[in-house]
């Protein structure tokens, strides 16, 4: 009978190879050491490509560009509450009733989004004013308030109203967010969406002839949205839920919107536009026709608020246009190639393992395909544990 020996080290290798393969996307560890190997142009190119790996149980990597479009066309108004509005308005920018009708004659049933950069509160504020104006606020869904914030290194709680507005975010190892612990000057009304417009003490740095904008701070152990990050998710239409923040910080508005590159402070590289948004206090506070985007800032708002116009239409350019899509080969031609480097792997020469390496990742990277490394891995390992033929005596 003749001896399995020689079949034993090309049957084990293809058997453990193919059953790897199958079983491969239920095994955690490997799964990721497959992430982490598998080369591609876009894993080096940081800037604006980004690496979409919420399929990585499927092996499928998805490039996306987020290129800021200069050709975007967003229809943002901008109305800086001058020294004729505030005669209307008052001379503290607006009683709570007044406010309340500003709100109704600005409001279209199309709005996206409508901003007003600094807190809605009234020390003195009646009960019916009161009751008018959230009404208002209660019928602009896309309405975001800022609030002004600094850190006194207190154990204050988080205040109930700001509870709304928390990001349930995983925060990355390594990023320092700004603290907060405190509201200068609280809503007189309540609202589900706050953002931070300022925090005392915090400017916008420069970054050649852009502006660091912070687009994340922390209360305690709470993630809050800045002004910025808050006007740009409710002009989307999307909830603080939907926000993924990547180890590498990359955020990610949903699935297929706009993403943001963050520095380790949260931070993310935007124009300022600050000269061209002072300009716009020559506008009438009553426009014939109101903008689907419209940001109110009035004149005690801080100055890092004059910005704001400027850096959501950079942000809403950025949205992910997609670029590449990287899949396994297929199973039946996954098998194929295994019976063929097993049976490269019976040449039994000292080059043919590195070649086999080099072949596989080589192909991969030209034809855009993604050939698993565990399988091919298991079978050399189980090559060299089978014991081999001998071979035959020499008749004398």
């Amino acid at each position: 009978m003749p001896s399995l020996r020689p079949s034993l080290s090309f049957l084990l290798p293809l058997i453990a190879g193919g059953g790897l393969l199958t079983k491969l996307p239920e095994i955690a560890p490997l799964v990721r050491i497959e992430l982490s190997s598998f080369l591609f142009p876009e894993r080096f190119q940081k800037d604006y490509s980004f690496v979409d790996r919420s399929e990585s149980k499927k092996f499928q990597l998805t490039c996306l560009d987020f290129t800021p479009d200069p050709e975007a066309n967003l229809n943002i108004k901008s109305y800086l509450l001058d020294k004729e509005s505030l005669d209307i308005m008052g001379s503290d920018g607006g009683s709570s009733i007044e406010w309340a009708q500003f709100l109704a004659q600005t409001r279209l049933d199309d709005d996206r989004l409508t901003v007003i950069t600094s807190s809605l509160s009234w020390d003195d504020a009646s009960e019916l004013a009161i009751l008018a104006l959230q009404g208002q606020v209660d019928e602009t869904p896309s309405l975001v308030i800022g609030l002004q914030a600094e850190f006194i290194n207190s154990e204050a709680p988080l205040p109930e109203y700001l509870k709304p507005s928390i990001i349930p975010l995983k925060i990355p190892a390594g990023f320092d967010l700004p603290k907060i612990d405190h509201i200068r000057r609280p809503s007189s009304i309540n609202s589900s969406s706050f953002g931070i417009s300022e925090i005392r003490g915090l400017k916008l740095e420069s970054d050649g002839d852009q502006k660091l904008v912070p687009m994340l701070v922390r209360w305690d152990n709470q993630i809050l949205p800045t002004l910025t990050l808050a006007s740009i998710l409710k002009s989307q239409r999307l909830k603080s839920g939907d926000l993924i923040l990547e180890k590498d910080g990359y955020l990610r508005l949903g699935s297929e919107s706009v993403i943001l590159k963050l520095d380790q402070k949260g931070r993310a590289a935007l124009p300022s536009n600050e000269q061209e948004q002072k300009s716009a206090s020559t506008l009438q506070i009553y426009p014939e026709q109101a903008e689907t985007y419209k940001i109110i800032t009035p004149s005690s708002a801080p100055k890092s608020t004059y910005g704001l116009e400027g850096q959501i239409r950079q942000a809403l350019s950025q949205k992910a246009v997609h670029k590449l899509t990287y899949k396994r080969w297929s199973l039946p031609f996954e098998l194929a190639l295994l019976l063929t480097l097993v049976s490269l792997l019976h040449i039994r020469r000292i080059w043919s393992e590195p070649f086999i390496l080099i072949c596989v990742i080589g192909g991969s990277v030209l034809a855009g395909k993604w050939m698993l490394l565990s399988p091919l891995v298991l079978i050399i390992i189980t090559f060299h544990l089978c014991p081999r033929g001998s071979s035959p005596r020499q008749k004398h």
